[in-house]
């Protein structure tokens, strides 16, 4: 069926693997090759059936399914965040057998398949996958992406046979485009749902096609109800003790095929997924700074350092402590001297000493502790105090891009604070320890931070308590952005169809300075009035319906955020067409006892033709494949023929029926 499609018709497909009651090991190994970091191309876009991409973002889980072409490759796939790298890793595709067998090409952060940070990647690093976030996958030429979608199942109640579930959905998905589902395998067992699943997808309640039970979804603004109703109140418990999904998607093709899918579930934790893979961001500290040089310069120990780039989503650098370590011991005991340093930029101090006898250690600190190898201590209060804890402080808005002037607040928790002291040229608000820098401000209401064209504003702000506790400088850079509209999105492919055609793009490079709220596709006649249609902010494809058969259209994509709309794409041509039928025509239709015999032409070889029996959609007696015309031939033969029992009475006239369109019937069986 389908892939990802709730109730669908039945046709023709590989069935999805996620859908399985257990995901399968994937055959997949960590490519023991250095690291090739792939940028981000602008022709990534939402893969196309039978391929897509899975993202699983409670679980930190990223699975591709079909991408036959990656079997046996290299596969990247990276998770960006604003554009920012936040996670990546490599794999080498499943083979060909396992892929054909419906097994995920890479499956990454789940038992079987591989560690994020795995292959040579030099981010060692569980990304906490979140909505918005934009996973990308490349092996060789070919790179598709899909943008992780918001919506989480938040609550659920049970009374009687009735079960609700509620959720949230954020403004940036299609609500068509979202499905709440219930798996619990125990429900199999239950007679009347008789299956490990049950589903609610957008609109009113309906009777389910499978299973004794109704559903139906509504969203109201950012917020979703999924209501059921079973056969028996042990059905509904049973479904009530079920693991609660939303899954949600970007595109969908005119078969229902779902592309770019996200499935939150409730309850799951993220992180690490198997044993051996890197922490998540907000379990790892620091990492040690490089290129360390000590020198001995008069009574001080000249010490530079060169900080290390971070693992993205960790805790940011706030300072550094460095120290002089005796290389000798007494009983044990180990001295040493230091000093913390509450500066980020920092990158040299004049540490008090002889480097002789000594060893220099400089390590990173933030709110995770220090690099290597003890926790933060603290900052050592004054005599006679018992507070050695730094006060808390923030600001609000953080730095970011902005149009215009903007007012910033910083605020703080503590309770004995004698004082917050910023500066807004880059300086430290700091002039030792505990000491605000007689260059710095002290705060005493909101500030008004006014970045100018090509100059951004760095504030830099600290917070002194009453015990002498300073907390770490902190860093906020306020940049100058003109409120502009989207640029303009790129054409893709465009596929002609009966009177529609299926238009894909991908988003412009710059969103302008507010987010992507829709895309407009127009279709202009050369002659007539032109037809659009609207797509939500995350949409890549467009089914464009009411275009005129045999007419040229220029097709063109804008995008729209909150200042207005961009530019158009370079425009791309299509003609829709009406599909011809093919012409069937019956030579020979007999019966005897036994042996029913129908032949005939066909005007399309490999077309499949249906021997019909008492009308045109009568039940199948059979089915037979037009052949390639012979030499000078205009049409190819066909022949169907039944014997013995099933042959045994003789049917009403028959009908044959083409795949490619043709029909011809009725036609009276002779006598043989």
């Amino acid at each position: 069926m389908p892939a990802h499609r709730a109730h669908p018709p039945a046709t023709t497909g590989r069935r999805p693997r996620w859908r399985r009651a257990l995901l399968a090991t994937t055959a997949l190994v960590a490519a023991a090759v250095p690291a090739v970091v792939v940028a981000q191309s602008a022709k990534a876009a939402v893969p196309v059936f039978p391929d897509n991409i899975v993202v699983f973002p409670d679980r930190d889980m990223v699975s591709l399914e079909g991408f036959a072409a990656a079997s046996g490759q290299r596969v990247t796939i990276e998770v960006r965040r604003g554009g920012v790298l936040v996670g990546q890793t490599f794999g080498t595709g499943a083979s060909a057998t396992a892929i054909a067998a419906g097994a995920p090409v890479v499956e990454v952060n789940h038992p079987g398949g591989v560690c994020w940070g795995a292959g040579g990647s030099t981010l060692s690093v569980t990304p906490d996958i979140r909505p918005g976030d934009v996973v990308t996958v490349a092996f060789g030429s070919v790179t598709a992406d899909t943008t992780v979608q918001d919506a989480q199942v938040t609550g659920s109640s049970v009374s009687g046979t009735e079960l609700t579930v509620t959720g949230h959905i954020g403004s940036g998905v299609d609500p068509a485009f979202l499905e709440q589902r219930i798996i619990n395998p125990s429900m199999r067992d239950d007679p009347t749902i008789a299956r490990r699943d049950v589903r609610a997808v957008t609109g009113p309640e309906v009777a389910a096609p499978k299973g004794s039970y109704s559903s139906g979804l509504s969203v109201t603004g950012t917020s979703f109800t999924a209501h059921y109703t079973f056969a028996t109140d042990a059905a509904a418990q049973l479904a009530a003790e079920g693991a609660l999904r939303a899954m949600t998607w970007q595109n969908q093709d005119a078969d229902g095929n779902r592309q770019g899918l996200t499935i939150a579930e409730a309850g799951e934790t993220g992180g690490p997924g198997m044993g051996g893979c890197p922490a998540g961001a907000t379990g790892q500290g620091p990492r040690s700074p490089s290129a360390v040089t000590a020198t001995q310069a008069g009574g001080d120990v000249d010490v530079r350092w060169t900080p290390a780039a971070q693992n993205p989503g960790t805790s940011p650098v706030l300072g550094w402590t460095v120290r002089l370590v005796s290389r000798q011991s007494a009983a044990g005991v180990v001295t040493e001297t230091g000093v913390r340093i509450a500066d980020p930029a920092a990158t040299r101090v004049a540490l008090p000493g002889e480097l002789a006898g000594h060893r220099v250690e400089v390590r990173a600190l933030s709110d995770a502790g220090e690099s290597w190898p003890p926790a933060l201590d603290g900052v050592t209060a004054p005599p006679g105090s018992t507070d050695a804890t730094p006060p808390p402080v923030s600001a609000s808005p953080a730095g970011g891009q902005v149009t215009g002037p903007v007012t910033v607040t910083l605020t703080t928790e503590s309770t004995s604070l004698t004082g917050i002291y910023y500066t807004l040229d880059g300086t430290s608000p700091l002039d030792g320890p505990d000491t605000a820098a007689p260059t710095s401000t002290p705060y005493t209401g909101p500030i008004t931070v006014s970045p100018t064209a090509g100059t951004p504003v760095v504030l830099r702000y600290v917070a002194i308590d009453a015990a002498g506790n300073s907390s770490l400088v902190k860093n906020e850079t306020y940049t100058l952005t003109a409120p502009s509209a989207p640029g303009a999105p790129t054409i893709g492919t465009v596929t002609a169809g009966d009177g529609r055609a299926t238009v894909n793009w991908t988003a412009p490079t710059s969103p302008g300075t507010s987010p992507v709220t829709g895309y407009t596709v127009t279709a202009t006649p050369r002659t007539g009035t032109p037809v659009r249609g609207t797509a939500g902010p995350g949409a890549t494809q467009l089914v464009l319906t009411g275009l005129t058969n045999g007419v040229v259209h220029d097709v063109v994509v804008t995008a729209t955020n909150g200042v207005g709309t961009g530019p158009a794409s370079a425009a791309a041509q299509v003609t829709p067409t009406r599909p011809a039928t093919d012409t069937v025509t019956v030579t020979r239709a007999s019966w005897k006892v036994g042996d029913l015999r129908v032949e005939g032409t066909g005007s399309v070889p490999g077309a499949t033709v249906s021997i019909r029996s008492g009308g045109p959609t009568g039940p199948v007696l059979g089915t037979a494949v037009v052949g390639t015309p012979a030499a000078g031939a205009a049409t190819g033969t066909w022949t169907f023929r039944l014997r013995t029992a099933a042959a045994g009475t003789r049917p009403a006239d028959v009908y044959v029926t083409s795949s490619g369109g043709g029909q011809v019937g009725p036609v009276t069986l002779a006598n043989a």
